[in-house]
């Protein structure tokens, strides 16, 4: 029987976390910190699964300005409600836009201000796991033109659960396995990067791939094993309160400009002075910095419609900014900071030992092909 190729794909295992906890060391002996990209999961993901830089897919964060008609746009009609009621809003229209089932990829409104949403959509529709889910080939659409066998655990059913079917799938006829798991991100953003939880449950992928591995050998095949993370963290270590600081110089939000707060990043569409602002709020409590086009270029985020801002303002590693669009208050560990920060920089091990190890989540599609080519 064919080698069988395992893709582990664990949500914001940095390369520092990985080293501290000395995490699979011993089943993956090969390992290298793996460069990511400028922005969230919604940018490093489609990223990773094609091979390019946010700007050619066209996905970078999870809402972009609507150009025109926005899925949320059936609800200008929503009157200014009460804080207190923004969030029964906000689980209705979740609900209306799920039931209509045209946004296929994973989404959330978090606490979106109900009288901004018709302003935005989301920025991706399809999912990315899935063929034809991207606007370039990722490397699902690979597997299916070149007839590799394989399946596919995602966010859709929990972590045990995929686990489980993942090692049950063993003795059949795939020839890749693939798991994309979000709980130790979920964990660290509650605990932080370095908390015993976080380590209970790198122990348990340990022990899941020991399973696999184990498994794979009882039913005569040798598992190739290839671990790897989209993004690391950072511990929080202090916020900026951008959005009402702004305010307080008399710019309103919805009225004066527009601008999307996610926890690490302000998108500003503004004129220079809300923007010049901005940026002296940042740097005067040396909280964060805005992007000229050359940085957003390098890290291929330069949008030339600007549809995800016109001013794109990044805390500095650390640093949140609350309150956010992603939420109100602080938390443990985030990501979403310079992708050369230390802390931002994935992880990637595995047991397999032959070819030169990628050294960007960018280089792993044609790395991963090149593999599953070579196995016997």
């Amino acid at each position: 029987m064919r080698d069988l190729v395992v893709v582990l794909l664990i949500d914001a295992l940095g390369w520092e976390v990985a080293r501290r906890f000395d995490f699979a060391a011993g089943i993956l002996p090969r390992r290298a910190p793996l460069g990511t990209v400028l922005g969230y999961s919604s940018a490093a993901i489609p990223s990773l699964l094609s091979g390019a830089s946010p700007v050619e897919p066209g996905s970078w964060a999870m809402f972009r300005r609507a150009a025109g008609r926005s899925s949320f746009g059936a609800y200008r009609w929503l009157p200014p409600l009460p804080r207190a009621l923004e969030w029964r809003a906000r689980r209705w229209i979740r609900r209306m836009s799920d039931r209509a089932g045209h946004i296929r990829n994973y989404y959330d409104l978090y606490e979106i201000p109900v009288r901004l949403l018709p302003r935005f959509d989301v920025a991706q529709y399809g999912d990315p796991y899935l063929p034809g889910g991207l606007k370039r080939e990722t490397l699902f659409d690979r597997f299916v033109s070149e007839d590799i066998r394989y399946d596919l655990w995602y966010h859709r059913t929990s972590e045990s659960h995929n686990m489980a079917a993942l090692v049950d799938a063993i003795p059949g006829t795939s020839d890749v396995l693939f798991l994309y798991t979000a709980e130790l991100d979920a964990i660290m953003h509650r605990v932080g990067i370095f908390h015993e939880n976080v380590e209970e449950r790198l122990l348990r992928y340990e022990r899941f791939l020991e399973r696999v591995i184990g498994r794979a050998e009882q039913h005569g095949r040798r598992a190739r094993v290839f671990m790897l993370s989209d993004h690391g963290m950072a511990d929080v270590r202090s916020e900026v309160d951008l959005w009402g600081e702004l305010e307080k110089r008399g710019h309103r939000l919805g009225r004066d400009y527009l601008a999307f707060f996610d926890s690490t990043m302000a998108r500003l569409w503004a004129d220079e002075k809300v923007a010049r602002d901005a940026e002296e709020i940042l740097a005067a409590s040396e909280s964060g910095r805005l992007l000229d086009d050359d940085e957003l270029a390098r890290h291929g985020c330069l949008f030339a419609d600007r549809s995800y801002g016109e001013w794109i303002l990044l805390a500095n590693p650390g640093v949140m900014i609350v309150p956010s669009f992603m939420g109100r208050a602080r938390i443990a560990g985030m990501h979403g900071y310079d992708p050369d920060d230390r802390y931002s920089i994935g992880c990637f091990a595995t047991n397999d030992e032959s070819g030169d190890l990628p050294g960007s989540i960018l280089d792993f599609k044609e790395y991963l092909l090149s593999r599953i080519k070579e196995c016997p």
